[in-house]
Order: structure tokens, then C-alpha cells, then sequence
């Protein structure tokens, strides 16, 4: 996975929140736990509820420092209840701008054999790929809720170790995961789920792109704060709005027969990025063919236009 065009030049971590519920408005967050390709595990750890605004503050700030964060249904869950709790003791009021990859979501919607699993628990996927014997945790992410009251009533240093090393092994086995799916299709997940586009000082990420009749769109989201944009050219449109950093992006596209193509001289890229792709011919880039979406094609587009119309 690390070595597809959309993460192999990007700092990568793995993460995961174990909290004491359910409900970020009644519950806290335990520990949260950091874990990348070279083997550096960081993890925090509340050693008292008093302690949660802290480890929140240092979280904030070590997610910030990756361009890309894998977790497992952390879309849906470890993000949004890391920003309540955020928003709670007035720390931020959103996450700071990296791509979140959800590798449960990623599953669900991209590997065929999904639909035939009972469940789609990380252990369950860890099984299915071959790779649940690395585990050393003999417990389950609802056990840590005893194991931290345990440890708050009593100081228990097993309690509190055994909690970290759940935590650790969810960390690595969701990085063995990710490192085991080679074969999803990278391309189609970028164009429909997102991903980063890096220039020299900015991150961008980009959301579900759709081809419309004679457009190309997607909206993304950077830093705010930048020279405020609206473009409006013959080839396309983008409209950046610094209060939010949300970008909405679109690309005319003309058609011919069963094929639909962008032209290059009417874009700001230069067209020896897309020399290489089977794609392009001459100044035109074709984008779709028998309503088949190269993906691939239509997401360099749109990196190259993101990276020229937006910078500090």
C-alpha cells in the first residue's frame, strides 16, 4: 500500500483512541497511539480524567505533524470523537488538515470478499488476510473500560499496561493491514473516497469527485487563511473561500462519441506530466470512455490544477 503513487512520498502513521464509552459527550478518551512504517510506536496516556485536555493538546499536535493518518472506521468514530472532546475544553474547533484513510470503509466498499465476511471487525479482516497470529493483547477494545476504572481505583500498573498493549497491537495490525491490500484499487478509491495533494507548504485534500454532463467536480479542503480565489476561466472553475479553506473545483470536458476528454491548453498544467498516460493524445486527455472513468488520469488532473491555483 505504501508504495502506491498516493502515499509513498507522504509521512504516514497508523492511530487509534481507546476511550471509556460510546458517547464523546459523556465518555473520555483513555490513550491514543501512534504507529509508522519504521517501527516508532508513540502512544498518550490519560493517567487521570484530569489529564484528558492535555493528551488531547499533545494528540492535536502529533496529528498535525503527518500528511496521512490510517485508522479502522476512524471516519465514523475515533476523528469525531477526538473533536468533540477537542471542542469540550476549547481546543480546536476542526481537526488540523491530513488525510484520513479508513481502511474499515476502504474494505467494506473495495474488496469483494467483504461481502462475504460475518463481520468486518479488525479481527476479523486481520483473520481473513492471514494475519491475526502478530497479536500479543488477549482483550477486546470494551475490556479497557474495567481495565481504566480498575486502574484509577487501585493504580494498578497491569491494568494500565494491559490497556497500552491492546492499543499497540491494534496500532501494528492495522499498519499489517494496510501493508496486505495491495490489491484494492488505489485509483478508484482516490477518485470516489479523496486524497492528498502536497505542494512546498500546503496539504489539500480532496473529497468524492463525480463527472457530471460536460463537468468534472470535487470539492477539497486546505489550510485557511490563503489569498482568497475565484477563477473562472474558459477550462475550468475554482472558487477557494479563506475563512473555511474548502475549495470547489470544476473541470469543463467536452464529447466525443463514447469519449470524454479534457483540453489541456485550455487548464493551467503542462502536458508533459501526462505524456506517459495512454490516455493522452496530443493536447487532450482523455477522462472517460464508454462511461468508464480513468481514474487515474482525472486524478493527476486535478492534483496539477490544485497545486498551480493554490499557494501561499
Amino acid at each position: 500500500m505504501f508504495n502506491n503513487s498516493y502515499l509513498k512520498e507522504h509521512s504516514v502513521c497508523t492511530f487509534d483512541i481507546e476511550t471509556t464509552g460510546l458517547s464523546p459527550d459523556r465518555d473520555m478518551i483513555i490513550c491514543a497511539g501512534f504507529y509508522n512504517s519504521r517501527g516508532e510506536l508513540i502512544q498518550i496516556f490519560a493517567d487521570s480524567p484530569l489529564e484528558e485536555r492535555i493528551m488531547i493538546a499533545q494528540i492535536l499536535e502529533r496529528l498535525s505533524s503527518y500528511d496521512a493518518v490510517i485508522s479502522y472506521n476512524g471516519d465514523r468514530f475515533d476523528l469525531p470523537f477526538l473533536l468533540t472532546r477537542a471542542k469540550k475544553y476549547s481546543e480546536v474547533e476542526k481537526l488540523p488538515v491530513f488525510w484520513s484513510i479508513d481502511l474499515y470503509k476502504w474494505l467494506r466498499y473495495y474488496w469483494p470478499a467483504a461481502a462475504t465476511m460475518k463481520s468486518l471487525s479488525q479481527k476479523s479482516v486481520e483473520k481473513a488476510l492471514g494475519i491475526q497470529s502478530e497479536r500479543s493483547d488477549l482483550i477486546s477494545g470494551g475490556e479497557c473500560i474495567a481495565l481504566y476504572n480498575s486502574f484509577l481505583a487501585s493504580g494498578d500498573p497491569d491494568a494500565k499496561e494491559k490497556i497500552l498493549l491492546h492499543n499497540a497491537d491494534d496500532l501494528r495490525q492495522l499498519l499489517r493491514i494496510a501493508e496486505a491490500t495491495s490489491f484494492l484499487p488505489y485509483h478508484e478509491i482516490a477518485f470516489n473516497e479523496g486524497f492528498l495533494v502536497k505542494t512546498e507548504d500546503l496539504r489539500i485534500v480532496t473529497k468524492a469527485a463525480r463527472m457530471e454532463s460536460g463537468r468534472l467536480k470535487l470539492s477539497a479542503l486546505t489550510s485557511p487563511g490563503l489569498l482568497p480565489a475565484s477563477i473562472y476561466e474558459d477550462g475550468f472553475s475554482l472558487d477557494y473561500d479563506s475563512f473555511s479553506g474548502l475549495i470547489d473545483l470544476e473541470i469543463f470536458i467536452s464529447q466525443i462519441d463514447a469519449y470524454r476528454y479534457a483540453d489541456l491548453q485550455k487548464l493551467p498544467v503542462s502536458s508533459a506530466k501526462f505524456q506517459e498516460l495512454p490516455s493522452f493524445h496530443s493536447s487532450y486527455l482523455v477522462l472517460a470512455e464508454n462511461d468508464e472513468i480513468d481514474f487515474k488520469a482525472a486524478n493527476i488532473l486535478t492534483a496539477e490544477i490544485l497545486k498551480t491555483c493554490l499557494k501561499r
